[in-house]
């Protein structure tokens, strides 16, 4: 080990005497020590758990005590990199530039527990969160300063639904294509009804005496739950909430094939939605505010003003200040971060999971069917 000052390295003997403020170097250490690890002698380990105890038992933790995973991720956006001329740009080193992006952010995570990046599993773009604008800003000077990496930030995209208006029954779906060798022949008759908010997809067969057989009753669902997932006739966004119940259907000794029933499935569905009706559903987060009682009034004014309702307020569990519960709209998300720091100087968090999905309001009902990027031509 050594002791550094400026430029100068002076070897350090063994059962040197360190204490808080020297810098030493260390020329090794195992591969389980990561950036913010703690090291220290096996007496204080000790001492530190009786602290955090104490700490955690009045409720009541000081900074260095903090789980990391009670930070406040307050901002989120997707990233990627910047183009340049219609190219991704590459960073040091040439490669491709989206694993040299994601390898950085992982590497800058490790050392900064207030960032996390993952891949958003619906759109596949790369999500970031952090703890507010400014965060974000240093974030993407770092990726430039460090790995010559450009990036751009953009706002997640909203995960809308849609579901059904009426129930539709014995709606056909009718799959028949013959091309001079065996052809395809499939027909399945389907009743389709909305759920209640929260029930998913159900599907169901009512098939009896034979008219379809095991195998291509399992076509069948396939197909419909593949053109559900395709999205729906107002603005292609995913069905949800619905009841496919498969009452009939039709099949050839010869030309019946699993990709016949697959596509009457599609077929069927296709035709529901279209006699049914569908409407559009947006996701609403459900929002807690860790605040100062004396902001109340603030919370209050920002919740009104993103489209959302307060649910509930109390005191803190922390013992100081106020938790304000709110329910807001997903889509209203993306400035809430800055709209509080500016109203309590920095001081005011909040966290936000999904809630539940509920009706777009009539008046924003065109603006989404007209940004959706998954019409149907």
């Amino acid at each position: 080990s050594f002791s550094l000052c400026g430029k100068e390295r002076t070897s350090l003997p063994d059962g040197a005497h360190i204490v808080p403020g020297d810098v030493i170097a260390v020329p090794r250490l195992p591969e389980d020590v990561r950036t913010n690890d703690i090291l220290t002698m096996p007496d204080a380990v000790s001492e530190e758990e009786s602290e955090i105890f104490i700490e955690t038992a009045t409720n009541v933790l000081t900074p260095l005590s903090r789980p990391s995973e009670d930070v406040a991720l307050m901002t989120t956006v997707t990233v990627s990199m910047k183009e340049d001329g219609g190219k991704k740009t590459k960073g040091k080193g040439g490669g491709g530039g989206d694993e040299k992006l994601t390898s950085a952010l992982a590497a800058m995570a490790r050392e900064d527990l207030a960032l996390r990046a993952e891949q958003d599993t619906v759109t596949g773009k790369l999500l970031l969160h952090c703890m507010s604008g400014e965060h974000l800003l240093l974030v993407e000077k770092r990726l430039k300063d460090r790995y010559d990496l450009d990036v751009e930030f953009g706002q997640p995209p909203v995960q809308y639904r849609e579901t059904l208006v009426k129930s539709v029954t014995k709606v056909e779906g009718r799959h028949k294509k013959q091309s001079g060798g065996s052809g395809q022949f499939g027909v399945c008759y389907i009743d389709m009804e909305p759920l209640e908010e929260g029930a998913g997809i159900e599907f169901e067969s009512k098939i009896k005496g034979g008219v379809i057989s095991k195998p291509f009753i399992g076509s069948v669902e396939k197909g419909v739950r593949e053109q559900l997932q395709l999205g729906g006739p107002l603005a292609g966004y995913p069905i949800t909430d619905v009841r496919i119940t498969l009452v009939d259907g039709k099949m050839h000794s010869v030309d019946s094939k699993d990709i016949a029933f697959q596509s009457a499935g599609k077929l069927a569905v296709k035709a529901a939605l279209e006699r049914g009706g569908s409407r559009l559903l947006q996701p609403m987060d459900q929002v807690t505010f860790l605040i100062d009682e004396n902001l109340q009034g603030e919370i209050h004014t920002i919740v009104s003003r993103h489209d959302g309702y307060i649910t509930s307020t109390n005191p803190s569990k922390s013992g100081a200040g106020l938790e304000i519960e709110a329910i807001i709209p997903n889509a209203a998300m993306a400035d809430l971060s800055d709209a509080l720091r500016a109203a309590s100087a920095g001081e005011g968090e909040f966290t936000s999971v999904f809630s539940h999905y509920q009706p777009v309001p009539n008046d924003l009902i065109d603006k989404v069917i007209e940004n959706s990027p998954n019409r149907h031509s």
